[in-house]
């Protein structure tokens, strides 16, 4: 789209069009670009194993609007100032309409699954209510790099957690808690989990196949209940040295399901779904996948 309208490559025009005006010196979007900084590899790790570098830089050139921006802390933090302060630059510049800022931090749509982010989209943005207070933000994953971004736009604060590797999902959530008790005092709600003691549901209308790009998952019924199985497909499996993963399901209720990854001691919410129009679907890891069979 940013092509079409603007005639330029996607590159060019972020470069032109963001980088540029917002004076940020060290984001780019190519891999040629990275060589020119101290660029950070991804880690990937199995288990209790210390990390080992990503076989890859990236994800394939195709998606590079969807995560192949390589930025430093400090740029990131200048991108956050620019909505903050609805649309102008740190030299006071407006590069942005105070409309297009609001516009973009207003509710559009509602999160099926409001346990893993937020409980609604913005304009780009995730929207969360953390203690009565309205925080937008917007994370972002490859193969071996996590990015948490988060706007306290009432108190002018933002934070920025840039990893490559470990236990991404489990520091940020230390992390932000103390920071926002700290300097907003802002209680960041507690992580999603299953109670001690799981309800007793009758899972059965669940399980199948459900199919998106790049993705299948399948839901099985197993002597101790739900079984769920990942399997990368398409040009993603070929990036990943184990594209299949499977994880036994805890019911939270008789549509929202909850599992724990090897390493993480967070859980993971797994919401099944249906359409206005009749059409099931599976929620999991900020992803919405049709039953097929």
């Amino acid at each position: 789209m940013i092509e079409k309208l603007t005639g330029k490559s996607w590159d060019v025009a972020l470069r032109e069009r963001l980088f540029t005006p917002l004076g940020l010196s060290h984001t780019v979007t190519l891999p040629e670009e990275a060589l020119l900084f101290r660029a950070a590899v991804g880690h990937l790790s199995s288990g209790s194993r210390e990390p080992e570098s990503a076989p890859v830089w990236g994800l394939p050139r195709s998606v590079g609007p969807a995560g192949l921006l390589s930025a430093a802390a400090s740029d990131v933090l200048a991108f956050a100032r620019l909505h903050l302060t609805g649309g102008l630059t740190t030299h006071g510049k407006r590069l942005l309409s105070q409309a297009s800022a609001d516009t973009m931090a207003d509710k559009h749509a509602d999160l099926p699954d409001k346990h893993l982010l937020g409980d609604s989209w913005g304009l780009g943005w995730i929207r969360f209510d953390w203690d009565g207070h309205l925080v937008i933000g917007h994370d972002g994953g490859t193969i071996g790099q996590s990015a948490f971004l988060r706007l306290l736009p009432e108190e002018g604060l933002a934070v920025v957690l840039l990893t490559n590797g470990g236990s991404p999902r489990d520091l940020y959530h230390a992390l932000y808690r103390e920071i926002f008790a700290e300097l907003a005092g802002v209680t960041v709600p507690k992580p999603f989990a299953p109670a001690t003691t799981p309800p007793v549901v009758d899972p059965r209308r669940h399980i199948g196949v459900y199919e998106r790009a790049s993705a299948r998952t399948e839901v099985l019924l197993t002597e101790d209940g739900l079984r769920l199985r990942q399997t990368l497909t398409g040009p993603l499996a070929e990036l990943m040295a184990k594209p299949t993963e499977e994880h036994d399901l805890v019911p939270v209720s008789d549509t929202l399901f909850a599992f724990q990854g090897p390493e993480t001691q967070l859980w993971t919410p797994v919401t099944f779904y249906t359409l206005p129009t009749g059409e099931p679907y599976v929620h999991c890891g900020v992803r919405a996948a049709p039953k097929m069979s």
